[in-house]
């Protein structure tokens, strides 16, 4: 019945006369592997004893026969990463020419196939080196640093890449990576920490946006994460609002604005008006991942519903209202009118396999959500990229969960389409 709905609702263009589409998405570090240095997450992995990265999918390696792949599904819309740690290996400004090479290579692929490339600058895998003699997301000095990076690769495939995104959830970064959840590399942790890698993501991403828009003509935005927090009830709508505030907000707010939320400013640090207008003109689009819901009762405890499905992942349910209450958040409280994409959204199934019905029940409901939104007004949700295209390295989880519509034998690097490619390509077929 879902299925059924989607098609005909995938048949109709947006009221603004642009097609909706369905991508996918991946990050450099998480399937590409064969890198030459060492990044925050070689690191980390390494001094936590936990699994290391290895050499991820192998998409060094077969990157022709995986774009080649994504074709052959009707994907014509890709969302990948540079990595930093490719490009400088091993020190600040000493550039590797294969590595130069092979994002020439993979964009050219995609060109082969009239695949549009969507690039992300920064999806967490900070040089170890940059860590090491700057402090990373801690220091002031990493904004220039992160400037002078993306305009190198402004520079090298500025004129092949036209959708730009400069920082991957800098919430992650900050809550896991140097907050009190603490599971994430670097793993510098405080509260302070936290407030200090949010604040120094944020301008180095209004620097690079602001300089992108003045030299190219293309499009550029950040990518933030929020899951939605639905109130129990009238008494806990309070708790719900801050923890949307401490979520979306600290990143959203800053660039629609120039200032963090309300209820954040005990604990950050102001913007200069300089910043604040820099922080104002960063983007033309918004990009959003989007996961899961919780319920928040008046004690602003959070909690889920029995009637929603369990991933392997602990954190996520399926739970698909879910994503239409953020879009709605977003036109009617932050009265977004700019575009927004769906950079993310996935399932990680529990006992994953080649027939991942929980995985093609959950992608069915969420891109059904996604395209009511844009029959009912919300006319500026422009695509939506499937959280992902392979099976690959999940950070502190390595090789334990599985969010890819291709398996991936990490034996032998075999890939074999599962039942939700095959779904997401009817789909997708409907509009060609």
């Amino acid at each position: 019945m879902i299925f059924s709905t989607i098609l005909i609702l995938f048949m109709s263009t947006l009221s603004n006369g642009e097609k909706f589409f369905i991508g996918t998405a991946t990050s450099s570090y998480q399937i590409e592997g064969w890198n030459k240095g060492e990044s925050i997450w070689d690191n980390y992995t390494a001094t936590h004893h936990l699994h290391p990265v290895g050499n991820a999918t192998n998409f060094f390696a077969t990157y022709k026969s995986d774009i080649a792949l994504m074709n052959q599904l009707g994907f014509k819309d890709f969302r990948l990463s540079i990595s930093w740690t490719r490009i400088m290996p091993f020190s600040w400004g000493e550039v590797d020419q294969e590595g130069i090479d092979f994002y020439h290579a993979v964009l050219d692929e995609c060109a082969k196939y009239k695949i549009t490339p969507y690039v992300t600058l920064y999806h967490w895998d900070l040089p170890q080196y940059i860590d090491t003699q700057y402090n990373g997301w801690l220091h002031e000095s990493i904004v220039p640093l992160f400037l002078e990076y993306s305009k190198l690769m402004f520079k090298e495939y500025g004129h092949k890449v036209k959708h730009w995104m400069t920082i991957n959830e800098p919430l992650t970064t900050s809550n896991q990576g140097y907050g009190p959840v603490c599971n994430f590399a670097p793993g510098k942790c405080s509260n302070e920490n936290r407030f200090i890698s949010a604040h120094n993501q944020l301008l180095a991403h209004a620097v690079v946006g602001n300089y992108y828009k003045h030299h190219y003509d293309g499009q550029i935005g950040i990518v933030l994460n929020s899951n939605w927090m639905e109130p129990m009830n009238k008494q806990s709508s309070y708790h719900a609002k801050f923890m949307m505030d401490d979520s979306l907000g600290l990143f959203l707010e800053p660039i629609l604005y120039g200032s963090y939320p309300e209820s954040l400013r005990g604990q950050t640090k102001p913007f200069s008006a300089h910043e604040k207008e820099l922080l104002k003109d960063s983007y033309t689009f918004l990009g959003i991942n989007h996961y899961t819901t919780y319920i928040v009762n008046e004690l602003g405890q959070t909690s889920t519903s029995p009637d929603w499905f369990p991933a392997q992942s602990t954190w996520l349910y399926d739970a698909p209202r879910g994503i239409s209450e953020l879009m709605y958040y977003l036109h009617d409280y932050y009265h977004v009118q700019f575009p927004i994409l769906i950079t993310e959204c996935g399932f990680s199934q529990r006992n994953d396999s080649i027939l991942d019905l929980e995985r093609v029940h959950y992608l069915s409901g969420y891109i059904e959500q996604v395209l009511e939104c844009t029959r009912n007004g919300i006319d500026n949700i422009l695509g939506f990229f499937i959280w992902s295209f392979l099976d690959n390295f999940e950070w502190s989880s390595g090789y334990n969960e599985t969010f890819g519509i291709v398996h991936v034998n990490f034996e032998n690097y075999a890939r074999t389409p599962k039942l939700s490619a095959e779904t997401v390509k009817e789909i997708i077929a409907m509009d060609l």
